[in-house]
């Protein structure tokens, strides 16, 4: 009869232990355009790789510089970059991507590859 709660007690940590996988990044391919503070016109525009995970952002660009920026947790849609300044996200219309503005440059993400898509595949 003491089997019965161990086995129930066992049962119960293996439950969640399943019930509880881990947390796994966002990554998606995306199109990035790449403006310096205050222009009008991109620097840089291309296929970019998207990351997000448990609130903190990566984006790897096709030059090979990666931003990595960490949640703002007292403020929405705020962050800090690699050097501990002030980024913030805003949202295109039409959920189309984001914008992230940070100190020197503003790099939009698109959700839509397009017209590098094709490149991709090849």
């Amino acid at each position: 009869m003491r089997r019965l709660p161990i086995l129930a007690a066992s049962l119960l940590s293996l439950a969640s232990l399943v019930a509880a996988p881990p947390a796994l990044a966002d990554t998606v391919q995306a199109r990035c355009d790449v403006f310096p503070a205050g222009e009008d016109k991109a620097t840089s525009s291309g296929l970019c790789t998207f990351s997000q995970r448990q609130g903190f952002v990566s984006i790897q660009l096709k030059g090979g510089q990666r931003i990595e920026l960490k949640p703002n947790e007292s403020t929405p849609n705020a962050y800090f970059d690699g050097r501990g300044e002030p980024a913030r996200r805003e949202i295109l219309d039409a959920n189309r991507g984001q914008v992230y503005r940070l100190e020197n440059q503003s790099i939009f993400v698109f959700w839509d590859p397009a017209p590098y898509g094709k490149e991709a595949s090849k």
